[in-house]
């Protein structure tokens, strides 16, 4: 922080004014919590008492992101900008709004697992990146702006082009440009990563690749309110690796000069960038197959649903009759769903209030997680269990327990323990409710997805720590018993075979989001070398193997979502093993010059990048360990770990 914080009692009726401005009726934060605040050369963060060492974190991160911008992008608003941190609801989301006052709200939980937003340094970091570029381009008036707010204040007119004009853009004008500084000041970001990229280079393989109109929009087609984001941010990508990374405040100045987003800005034509952009994934995706022949023959799955938008989670019941997923098509609230193991039209065994993982108890029982109220302002997320006629008995209550998985015996059950900016695991009593600490909460290690062996034995687990999301096994009282990947790629969502023999996962070590899997010894938790179970175009994840052992389940995604889909389960037949990987640089990204784009590139020099620079550290960005340069591009997306 540019000067001492000063911390200070802040009246909660006061707070709750800030507050009520800052998010719906629905989404309000507590009035009734102990309200701190603490302020920065450019911030007042206002915070719940029990977050006071989070706020602390968050006040130095927000002073550096405002550093990283002011020389990355432009100078900065006027004036202090207030955020509220809060700790509420089991949601990981940010937003930033710039009238009556410029002002950023940061729920404090780590999306560590989310495929989108997993990859990241410091998840902190990452969000206030976000939130602040929305301040710094949004405020931004130019001359008309500052006349008109001279006038009429900081209320935005009809259409905000007089007071606001840089907010008289496309959404995904808006969304791409805080997502590519994410990662463009980050060593994380989901530019950086390979979610995004899975969307556009899907779009383009099955035909439906975006206009610029089309990406604008606010259409439930799938990919929703994502494709502000994904199309937003790599198209930012491709134009500034091509004409200039330090040209984005070019653009928002010459939109405030304009009041509206001109047909041509840093001396190009954005339609016709855009149609050479699009033209060069497309042609990209036709040589696609040739680049994923390095892992083997191309998967082929076999669909069993359509249309599921959000079908996830795949897995069958231990008696092999019932193929059990989450569904969320669009039409009706997400559900438990249910069908033949070979597809079939499926049945609605509960709905939820999210998506939520879950885990078969013995009886034909499901322990799931959601959120529900715990007053009018508080949403926790509790574990519940179905029985096979659709009674649903709640288990806890405000626990804040998510990703359930069930022992054998199914008295008992492993649940990601959250709350407080942290993540830990815990043991759950599913007759009483009673909760047992496995894995404490400790700041910097997040874990996701855990899964209890059949014999009870082992967990394994995603853990997120020192910048790697690890798949890890645990001995029954949390004791790390074998690392199964060390490495910068996402790993995530594992599953045990029924004979406990093997392990698979999703992860997108390949540069696409893939199956693997590995042998694990019953007796010390110790692993073999990953081996690729599938080599999908799109992408794989959320794995399951049936009963029997013959059939690999998972959620593929495509153009219209994820489906559920399945392959034969042959691990030892499987292509090659993957070698590990110890270091922890980052895998390399592509760069995006030396030919019209898509997935065919030339080769460029490492890019620049101003990166975030804690006090008393070297800039993060300027140290090759921590940001490797970018070789061309190939048909593979961005990041592979072998």
């Amino acid at each position: 922080m540019s000067r001492p914080a000063r911390w200070r009692a802040l009246l909660p009726a006061a707070a709750a004014a800030l507050l009520a401005a800052a998010a719906p009726a629905a989404a309000q934060v507590p009035p009734d919590e102990a309200w701190r605040t603490v302020e920065t050369a450019h911030f007042r963060i206002t915070f719940p008492e029990h977050l006071e060492e989070l706020a602390a974190r968050a006040a130095d991160v927000a002073e550096r992101a405002h550093a990283a911008l002011s020389a990355g992008f432009r100078a900065g608003p006027r004036g202090t900008i207030e955020v509220v941190l809060t700790d509420h609801i089991d949601v990981s989301n940010g937003s930033a709004r710039y009238s009556p006052w410029n002002r950023i709200v940061v729920y404090a939980r780590p999306p560590a697992d989310h495929p989108a937003l997993a990859y990241f340094d410091d998840w902190l970091e990452l969000l206030f990146v976000h939130e602040l570029a929305h301040i710094f381009h949004l405020d931004y008036g130019g001359g008309i702006g500052g006349f008109f707010r001279a006038l009429f204040g900081r209320q935005p007119l009809p259409g905000s082009v007089f007071t606001f004009p840089g907010t008289n853009v496309p959404s995904w004008v808006v969304e791409g440009l805080a997502t590519w500084y994410e990662s463009a000041l980050t060593a994380g970001g989901r530019v950086n990563g390979t979610y995004h990229e899975m969307v556009l280079r899907t779009a383009a393989l099955e035909g439906r690749f975006e206009s610029m109109g089309q990406a604008g929009g606010h259409s439930p087609q799938w990919p929703g309110g994502g494709r502000r984001y994904a199309y937003g941010s790599i198209f930012f990508e491709y134009l500034l690796e091509k004409h200039g990374r330090d040209r984005m405040a070019e653009l928002v100045e010459e939109v405030a000069r304009n009041g509206i987003l001109p047909r041509r800005v840093l001396d190009v034509s954005l339609s016709t960038e855009w149609d050479a952009w699009r033209d060069g994934m497309r042609a990209g995706a036709e040589h696609l197959d040739a680049e994923l022949a390095r892992f083997g023959p191309v998967t082929e799955p076999e669909a069993l649903t359509r249309g599921a938008r959000q079908g996830l989670h795949p897995a069958v019941s231990p008696d092999g009759g019932r193929l059990v997923y989450v569904r969320s098509d669009g039409r009706s609230d997400p559900r438990l769903a249910a069908m033949p193991p070979a597809g079939g039209d499926a049945s609605t065994l509960t709905r939820t209030n999210n998506l939520t993982p879950f885990d078969f108890l013995p009886g034909g029982g499901i322990v799931f997680a959601q959120r529900e109220y715990a007053d009018r302002y508080r949403r926790y997320s509790d574990l519940y269990v179905v029985t096979p006629e659709g009674s649903v008995r709640r288990v806890t209550e405000g626990a804040r327990l998510t990703a359930p998985s069930a022992g054998p015996g199914g008295g008992w059950a492993v649940a990601v323990a959250e709350g407080g900016g942290t993540a830990g695991l815990a043991r759950v009593d599913l007759a009483t409710g009673a909760v047992d600490e496995i894995a404490a909460p400790v700041p910097g290690v997040y874990w996701a997805y855990p899964a209890v062996s059949p014999d009870g034995r082992w967990i394994a687990a995603s853990r997120w720590t020192g910048g790697r999301h690890d798949l890890v096994i645990l001995d029954g009282n949390g004791g790390l018993a074998h690392e199964v990947t060390r490495d910068r790629a996402l790993d995530l969502a594992p599953a045990w075979s029924a004979d406990g023999r093997h392990l698979v996962w999703s992860s997108d070590r390949t540069g696409i989001l893939n199956i693997l899997a590995v042998e694990v010894d019953p007796r010390t938790g110790a692993s073999g070398a990953p081996r690729l179970l599938t080599n999908v175009r799109t992408g794989a994840a959320f794995p399951s193997v049936d009963p029997a052992g013959e059939w690999l389940y998972f959620s593929g995604y495509h153009v219209d979502g994820w489906e559920v889909e399945r392959v034969r389960f042959a691990p030892d037949t499987a292509g090659g093993a993957l070698r590990r990987r110890g270091a922890l640089d980052r895998p390399a990204r592509r760069g995006v010059a030396g030919c019209a784009g898509g997935f065919g590139r030339g080769t460029r020099a490492p890019r620049r990048a101003v990166g975030l620079r804690r006090t008393g550290e070297p800039g993060r960005a300027g140290d090759p360990g921590r940001r490797a340069g970018r070789p061309g591009r190939t048909g593979l997306p961005r990041r592979r770990v072998r």
